[in-house]
Formats: C-alpha cells, sequence, structure tokens
C-alpha cells in the first residue's frame, strides 16, 4: 500500500473551497502522504501545483514545500493566503463598491424589480435565459422575504459604461467550438458574459484595480470567485433541487447551452466577500488551518524561507534544490485543459498585474493541435527533471485518471522513459466528483489512483492499475 493506513476523504476547510480550481484532491489524504514519505524540514516538490494542495499541506506539516506550475491562478492563490489583510477594511471597501455599483443606470434597470407578492422593490438575483432571451428571473424579497421566481417579458438592454472588458480571441483556444463562439454571439471573450455582466464585472474590477492598495489582492480574489458564476456557462439547476436563487458550474469544456441562468454580478461579489466559502472566512480558515511562513519565488531562497512558489514551466525546473519526496497530479492528457478553461479568469488576472501572464503554448494537453508525441516528450521533460532533482532514496506518490487508455500509455512511456519505475499503486474513491466524471458516464472520476515511483536500477516497471 502507498499509504500505511486507509485514509477517507473529509469535509475540506474553507481556504481550500474559496477559490475555484480545476481539480482540487482531497487535501487529508495529500497531507497524509506527506507526513508518511517525509519528516520536517524535508524538501517536498510538485511540478504541477494546480490549487496550491501540496504547498499548503507541507506548510502545515511544516515542510519546505517548493511548487511550479504555468497558471498564475497557482501564484496569485498563494500569494493572497501568505499575506495579512484587514478584514475591518475589506469589509469597509466592498461596501463602496456595491454602493456604486447598486447606483448605476445598469443596475437599477436590469436587477432590481418589484416584488410580485408585496410590490416593494427588491434586488434580482438571477435570470432565466432561453435562446438569448430572459423569460423568468428569482429573487428573495428583501421586505417580505420570500422566494419568488416569476415569468417575464424581456427588456433591450443599452450599453452605458466605457470601462476596460476582457479582450481575447476565442479561437485561440482549442476548447473551443464554433458553435458555441456563435451561440454565445462573437469571438472575444467578453461575450462569454451578457453585456449587462461584463459591464458590472467591469465596474466592479476597475474598482479594485484602481483604488485599496492595502487589501486589492484580497478583494480581486473575491473578484475571481464572481466572474465564472455569472457567465453564459451557468446551468439551470432542476427544480428537484429547490434552490432557484443558485446556479450550477462545473465544466470540463466551453459548452453551448440552449438554456442558462444569469447572475446577479454585484450580489455574487457581495457574496464571495461574506459567504460561507467568501473571502472573510477563507482568510479566517487560512489562520486557524496554516502555521504563520514565509514564501519565495526564487528557489535559491529556499534555505531562508519556509516555502518557494514559482510561475514556471516545470520541464525547464533541473537545478537548485534536492527532493526529498515528489508528489503531484499531472496534467491528464486528452481530458481537460486547464490552461485554456482558466483564461476566464486569468484575462482578469493578467490585466490586474503583469506579473501573472500566463503561457498557454507550455500547456501539456492532448488536442487538435497538440498530439500524443508532444504529449510524452513534454511529459519525459518534467519526469527526467524530477530525475534529477530527487533524492537517490526519495519516492514520487502522483495521481492519474483518464478513460482514454492512449492517456495511460503516455503517461506510462514518459515514466519509463525518464528512468523511474513504478513500484505500487493504490485506488482512491473520493466523495466528490473530478472533472473527468463529467465526460465519463461509468464514474472512475470519482477515484484516483495513486501510484509510487522510484529510481530505477535496471528493469522498467510501467503503470498497472
Amino acid at each position: 500500500m502507498l499509504l500505511s493506513k486507509n485514509v477517507d476523504e473529509t469535509s475540506r476547510p474553507t481556504l481550500y473551497r474559496g477559490l475555484k480550481y480545476w481539480g482540487k484532491k482531497p487535501h487529508n489524504v495529500w497531507g497524509e502522504f506527506i507526513r508518511q514519505y517525509t519528516r520536517q524540514k524535508n524538501i517536498v516538490y510538485d511540478p504541477f501545483a494546480g490549487s496550491g494542495l501540496t504547498f499548503l499541506e507541507a506548510i502545515k506539516t511544516y515542510r519546505k514545500p517548493i511548487v511550479a506550475d504555468i497558471n498564475p491562478l497557482t501564484l496569485f492563490l498563494i500569494n493572497v493566503y501568505s499575506k495579512n489583510f484587514n478584514s475591518n477594511n475589506i469589509i469597509l471597501y466592498v461596501r463602496e463598491i456595491l454602493k456604486k455599483a447598486k447606483n448605476t443606470t445598469i443596475y437599477r434597470k436590469n436587477f432590481i424589480g418589484k416584488c410580485s407578492n408585496c410590490g416593494e422593490l427588491t434586488d434580482i438575483y438571477n435570470y432565466r435565459v432561453e435562446n438569448n432571451i430572459r423569460y423568468a428571473r428569482s429573487y428573495k424579497c428583501s421586505h417580505c422575504k420570500k422566494t419568488i421566481t416569476d415569468n417575464i417579458k424581456t427588456v433591450p438592454y443599452n450599453t452605458t459604461l466605457n470601462l476596460w472588458k476582457p479582450n481575447f480571441n476565442l479561437k485561440q483556444l482549442f476548447s473551443i467550438a464554433p458553435a458555441f463562439i456563435n451561440k454565445i454571439g462573437g469571438d472575444n471573450i467578453s461575450n462569454l458574459w451578457t453585456e449587462r455582466n461584463v459591464e458590472l464585472l467591469s465596474l466592479i474590477f476597475n474598482e479594485i484595480n484602481s483604488n485599496y492598495n492595502s487589501e486589492r489582492d484580497a478583494l480581486m480574489f473575491a473578484f475571481l470567485k464572481t466572474v465564472h458564476l455569472t457567465t453564459k456557462m451557468c446551468a439551470l439547476r432542476s427544480e428537484e433541487t429547490n434552490r432557484p436563487l443558485s446556479t450550477s458550474w462545473g465544466r470540463p469544456a466551453f459548452l453551448d447551452l440552449k438554456s442558462y441562468m444569469e447572475q446577479n454580478p454585484v450580489l455574487q461579489f457581495e457574496k464571495s466577500i461574506f459567504g460561507n466559502a467568501g473571502i472573510i472566512k477563507c482568510l479566517k480558515s487560512r489562520s486557524s488551518y496554516l502555521p504563520n511562513y514565509t514564501y519565495s519565488t526564487d528557489v535559491r531562497a529556499i534555505n531562508d524561507v519556509d516555502g518557494i512558489v514559482m510561475l514556471k514551466d516545470s520541464k525547464k525546473i533541473n537545478n537548485g534544490f534536492v527532493a526529498d519526496f515528489i508528489l503531484t497530479d499531472p496534467p491528464y492528457g486528452s481530458i481537460i485543459q486547464y490552461g485554456e478553461l482558466s483564461q476566464v479568469w486569468n484575462v482578469w488576472l493578467e490585466k490586474f498585474s503583469n506579473i501573472y501572464k500566463v503561457s498557454l503554448n507550455d500547456e501539456i494537453v492532448v488536442n487538435r493541435q497538440k498530439k500524443y508525441e508532444k504529449y510524452i516528450a513534454d511529459m519525459k521533460k518534467v519526469f527526467t527533471n524530477c530525475h534529477r532533482l530527487l533524492a537517490q532514496d526519495g519516492t514520487i506518490v502522483l495521481t492519474f485518471n483518464s478513460n482514454t487508455v492512449a492517456d495511460w500509455q503516455a503517461l506510462n512511456s514518459a515514466i519509463i522513459n525518464s528512468g523511474f519505475s513504478v513500484n505500487n499503486s493504490q485506488y482512491q474513491k473520493n466523495k466528490r466528483s473530478s472533472e473527468a466524471n463529467v465526460l465519463n458516464k461509468e464514474g472512475i472520476g470519482i477515484s484516483d489512483f495513486y501510484f509510487s515511483i522510484k529510481h530505477s536500477n535496471s528493469i522498467y516497471k510501467g503503470l498497472s492499475i
């Protein structure tokens, strides 16, 4: 067994529920791997850091994490969780932003309406849209406290704000189908939102980006929690769920939805501050879950800080430290293109600060342009670097999941041709399904396969599940 005892997934602390990120793994399972394979002050490396799980769990157990990812969300998330913020200031600034947004003509005309029960004005939580026409709206009346869904007639919308909006050609993304671009009305990434929503989002973003220097990273964290839940990719929940004020969002690809929910971006931003997984509670959870720590973006500083996080291509990291243990969740080949899907966040993040630039060309995937040969070659570069970096008696534990045989074969080829052999495997069933489960109706997406990998002596041994 990879682990000496069975470890069931437990409920995630709020800090792990805060920022949406693809493919989050069970935090306590990863924490147990780190505890079992290392001692305090040992170096734990993750070349595909993703949501920062390896970094945070290593910090929690007083190990020294070194992590890398080309996705700027990784660096941003750890930046936020590594800083101290004044919650009272955050609340004060948010109230200023909300007041300004709610006083715009766009908001008053589109997201304020009369309650059909008591006749008082109240905020509209969302609209149901089919074929780009609003046909119903839901709200919880601030006066009579009833939750109501009304059928409505659509109203025309005129642009009234002149602010920066994200500008990126969706045709550059291989995850995008031409039918999707036609459905949303254009190839600019701004078309992922309705005109109303992208304007209000731009207003909130402009306020954060222009003011509030001391707390702007925390406010941006909350903003990023808002943007995906206000796109046209928000599916309607079934009536059986009895949740008319919330949407369902979890996409393995950009989907062509005939019907969707247009969420109120101002109320979503408010929720991302004060809600159960909002930034206020995330920061409180961070403070109780993690010890105080320091980190750097320069691997040469590893002896002087508690951890390293790099916005860097892991194919090019091959010196500067010796890892006692490597724990990682590598790209799954043909299933998910995380970098492209993360553009819904990263187009805003890059404008927020030029340190968060993304390099989609470096993403290790299999798609219409990048074939399995390229995936194998890129993964081999990463594992060859890991071979150089890993202590001779060290171990790599990686998790992988795919319902495509070619993905497994490609990963296996990269491993055994990098000087490693697989010496053990373990099946781990999770409480939550991964993105793989959306594409795989047989259900392996609710599980992970873990493999322990060692330096090979002479005989290459590959993956076996």
